[in-house]
């Protein structure tokens, strides 16, 4: 591995910590998702984030925006 992919993996770790900082108050799925989503994380770093599958937080992110739709 070269330096430049092992300092990319070295801040994709932290960025996944980040993202359990940020939501390890919070206890639904819905609420992860849409910290995260706001944070800018993918599906993949959400389902990881949030212990759950890429196809249940797609499917999250659409419900939480058309919930907001509704509003």
């Amino acid at each position: 591995m070269n330096k430049q992919s092992n300092e990319e993996s070295e801040i994709s770790k932290l960025l996944i910590v980040i993202g359990y900082i940020a939501v390890k108050e919070l206890s639904s799925i819905p609420e992860k998702v849409r910290v995260l989503d706001n944070l800018g994380y993918n599906n993949r770093e959400m389902a990881l984030i949030c212990n759950s599958t890429e196809g249940t937080i797609a499917k999250q992110k659409t419900l939480n925006k058309n919930q907001k739709k509704k509003k």
